[in-house]
This record gives structure tokens, sequence and C-alpha cells, in this order.
């Protein structure tokens, strides 16, 4: 069973595979490169073939099965998704690094998530595979470094992105101006102006409000409010303050606010939360 926490949001790991593995989903993300050997890979979309440096990107909630397995090994990368998707803005100036492997975290969707199966070319699989080990052969010394984990985790996602061209499953320009700008507001403390915002339209405010709903899932204001959360769980990962403080700190009323609204997005309150990585030290 994989055991992500607040000390290790992420993990990689070597997986044989020896008999079919019945339909599941998980609560992470998770990204499996076939090292060696041959499957079945069965998904809502049907079933593909997988072969070396075949690629599954599978998304909180995505369900997925595998079938005669034939001498195969996975090397498996799992993230939580709330750790990856605040900071590190350049990651959001990657064209198909959102859509492939934070979208099912940041919009809301109104279908179950469809893992996405891709393959790598050339010498990119034993690459990808090597910068995987790293990472592994990192997370396992005894004081790994933060930096270079995340450092060594994007360059996989960009290559993996790269390897998928999913330029077409991009967000218009406007819509990244109207993100962007939501995610300066958070990162600098200033309240959410829903008119400021949709100036970067070249539209009238309700029309853009529209076309962002219709291409993310959430109003603008939704949108808002599920960032300011995925903000708070970093936070509540990172324990340096109390709930009480985090709350203050991204804006909330109180307390009791944050933890109502905590909960409607992120389905526990923020003690659940913590208490669920394992998180142990703040209040």
């Amino acid at each position: 069973m994989v055991r992500l926490s607040a000390t290790r949001p992420l993990n990689v790991e070597h997986v044989a595979v020896t008999q079919d593995i019945a339909p599941h989903d998980h609560d992470y993300y998770e990204v499996s490169v076939v090292a060696r050997g041959r499957c079945r890979h069965h998904t809502a979309d049907g079933t593909q073939e997988l072969e070396p440096g075949s690629v599954i990107v599978v998304a909180p909630g995505g369900v997925h099965a595998f079938s005669r397995p034939r001498g195969v090994e996975f090397i498996n990368l799992y993230y939580l998704a709330e750790w990856l998707a605040v900071g590190w803005r350049e990651q959001w100036a990657e064209r198909g690094l959102v859509p492939l492997f934070l979208a099912e975290v940041l919009f809301r969707r109104a279908e179950q998530p469809r893992p996405a199966v891709f393959r790598l070319e050339g010498s990119l699989a034993e690459s990808v595979g090597a910068e995987l080990d790293e990472i592994r052969g990192e997370l396992a010394a005894p004081q790994p470094s933060p930096l270079f984990i995340k450092a060594a985790f994007l360059k996989v996602l960009v290559q993996l992105s790269r390897a998928r061209d999913a330029a077409s499953e991009d967000y218009s320009a406007p819509i990244w101006r109207v993100m962007h700008g939501i995610e300066a507001c958070i990162e600098n403390g200033r309240p959410f102006d829903q008119t400021a915002q949709m100036r970067a339209w070249p539209v009238s405010a309700d029309h853009g409000s529209r076309l962002f709903r219709r291409a993310t899932g959430l109003s603008p204001l939704e949108y808002y409010q599920r960032r300011r959360i995925h903000h708070a769980c970093a936070r509540l990962l990172a324990n340096e303050h109390n709930v009480t403080q985090v709350a203050l700190d991204l804006g909330f009323a109180d307390a009791a606010h944050f933890s109502r609204l905590f909960r409607k997005y992120a389905g526990l309150t923020p003690r659940a939360y913590r208490a669920k990585y394992a998180v142990t030290r703040a209040a």
C-alpha cells in the first residue's frame, strides 16, 4: 500500500506485476513507466497493450486495471497534487504540464478522470527511468534534499509532458492570465476582485466568466477558493503554523470559516488532513 505523508509527499518504487489487477483507483496521482515486459491495461476508453517505454498517468479517482502480465515491471511515481500545485510558478508556463499532472485537482470535471496512456520514444524512456531512480535514491538518503527531489521531479514531468505532446489540451492565453492573476492574489495576500481579474479578457466579464467555467468547470470565484485551499494544504503539510494562523494568513475571517470551506473542497477538516498525512507538531 502506498503511503504519502507531509515528510514524503512523493515516492518512487519498482513494482513487478505477476497477476491480473482488478479495477481500482487512488486518492493521489500515479505515473507508471514500463521498464520491461508487457501486459494489457484497461480503462473506460478501452484496452491498451503496454510495452517498455509505455507511460500511464492516473489522476485521483481514475479507474484502471491490468491483465495478462508477461514479465512486466513498472517504475511508479506517486505524488500529492496539493504539494505540487503551490509555488514553482515556472511549471505553469510549461505547455501541457498542468493538463496532464494537475488539472483533475485544480478544476472540477463532470466525468470520472480518464488515465492518459502514451509512449516514450528512443532513449527518452531510459532517461526518465534514470531520473526516477535518482529520486528514489535521494528519498532513501539519511537526509534527503527537498530541493533535489522537487527539481528532479519537475524535470521528469516536463519530459513526460513534452513526450505526450499535450499542447492541444492546454488552455487559452486569457484563461491563463486569469489563473495567474488569482495566484498572485493568494500569494500576495490581496483580496479577490473578479471585475479587475476579468479585465484580462477581450470580452465582457459575464461572457468571460462563462468561458472560464466552460474550460475549467469552475467560476473564477470558485477557482479562487479552491486555490486558497490548495495553498492551505501545502502550509498544513509544511507545519510551520497552526490551523488558526494558516487561516488568517490566507485571508479567512476565522478558523471556523476556514474549516468549513476546507471541508467543502478537501472533504475533511484541516486537522483531519494533517492527521491523514502524519503531520505531528503544530496544533
